[in-house]
């Protein structure tokens, strides 16, 4: 739960930061922080499943 939570802030974080970056360099974070959120998720996924 607390690996969820984690996540979630750090995704919020990822937004809050996003307004503050002119467009063409948005865009980059953003993808950015959508590959890294993906890799999260998927190691958040095999962890559980590990247990």
């Amino acid at each position: 739960m607390v690996k969820i939570g984690f996540i979630i802030g750090l995704i919020i974080i990822g937004v809050l930061v996003a307004k503050f970056l002119d467009e063409k360099s948005q865009k980059k974070f953003m993808i950015g922080a959508v590959a890294i959120a993906a890799v999260a998720v998927v190691l958040l996924v095999i962890s559980e499943l590990m247990h």
